[in-house]
């Protein structure tokens, strides 16, 4: 892993706040910021609409609730009105970017733009019955060392995520990394990133140096990076990792960040140091775990990353991302992942 290696001043907050709630803020010549609930700890997400002639390109969509319609409808009945819904971007299939985008495109006859691994993982996971699901999630909980108890409440949820989104569109329009989009007379260029997931597209535009990040980015939190049951023996850091490079090394330091959490902010190489920086701290941790040579599961690892108490909520992000620095750890060499019993056990190797 390169670090960026930079003397610049903390990030700035151009917008000491959200939107209030059913309005909107122009962050950008053209590109409003608008602020849903989302009805987890992480309680909001921040969408943005661009300006294209008559129309909006909407960027991510909220959670597919009964609510997030409601306040979809306000908007573009309310602060949105002098213009109409014309093309959906979705930067991820994650319930809160994904989950009203079927309800967006079928409601107002809006195409529906995404990378082609994101929408099919988000169809397929909408998809897979409850017992499916579960089964899967169950596996990959056993060979890590969730206890049965945690898996016996975690089965009886079924498919989380179908519960979180409308029925995706039937289709979309595929986009690709390095493709250029014309909205409002201006170039957005896709950037098609990994690690938090599949293949998020984050979007940069030249003339206005803003970059609409996504998760790949967000302040003063860090996106999670795990290892999920459905894609099991991916590398999920090193891709993180990666990507954090290339934004580096591609976009400049005084590119207005659009996060999809948190606040806008400026300061992109300074926030992609800190983010190197915390990860290179876990990996520590998890080292320092397996010091005595002992091998252990991901769930035993997990608290020297995570050491306060994990509820039901959280294990698919916690463990995930456990094993997702410990895999990272293996492909690096530093510790070996071994089998016992159906279990994936992980010891460190002497240096």
């Amino acid at each position: 892993m390169t670090s960026i290696s930079i003397k610049s001043q903390p990030i700035h907050h151009p917008w000491d706040g959200p939107p209030e709630a059913g309005g909107m803020i122009e962050v950008a010549p053209g590109v409003h910021w608008l602020r849903m609930p989302l009805p987890i700890s992480l309680d909001h997400i921040n969408l943005w609409l661009i300006e294209d002639g008559d129309k909006w390109v909407v960027v991510d969509t909220g959670f597919g609730t009964d609510q997030t319609c409601d306040l979809w409808r306000q908007t573009f009945d309310g602060p949105a009105k002098d213009r109409r819904p014309g093309r959906l971007i979705c930067t991820h299939h994650h319930p809160d970017h994904f989950g009203q985008a079927g309800w967006l495109n079928r409601t107002y006859g809006i195409p529906c733009l995404m990378t082609e691994k994101e929408w099919l993982v988000g169809t397929l996971l909408a998809m897979l019955s409850n017992d499916t699901f579960a089964n899967g999630q169950d596996s990959f909980y056993i060979r890590h060392g969730v206890p049965d108890d945690v898996r016996g409440r975690l089965h009886a949820v079924g498919n989380e995520y179908r519960n979180c989104v409308h029925e995706p569109p039937h289709a979309f329009t595929r986009i690709r990394d390095g493709e250029e989009l014309t909205i409002g007379g201006r170039v957005w260029r896709v950037m098609a990133l990994e690690g938090h997931s599949e293949n998020l597209a984050a979007l940069y535009c030249p003339d206005l140096h803003v970059l609409i990040a996504g998760d790949q980015v967000l302040p003063k939190i860090s996106p999670n990076i795990s290892v999920h049951w459905f894609k099991d023996g991916s590398e999920p850091l090193s891709d993180f990792l990666n990507s954090l490079e290339r934004i580096a090394e591609t976009l400049p330091e005084d590119t207005l960040v659009l996060p999809s959490h948190k606040l806008p902010f400026v300061g992109l190489h300074r926030r992609i140091a800190d983010l190197q920086a915390h990860h290179r701290d876990r990996l520590g941790d998890l080292i320092e775990a397996l010091e005595d040579g002992v091998p252990r599961d991901a769930w035993q690892l997990m608290p020297a990353i995570f050491p306060r108490a994990i509820g039901d909520d959280h294990v698919m992000f916690a463990l995930g991302e456990s094993v997702a620095h410990l895999d990272h750890l293996a492909a690096l060499g530093r510790i070996r992942k071994e089998s016992a019993d159906g279990k994936v056990l992980y010891r460190r190797l002497a240096e």
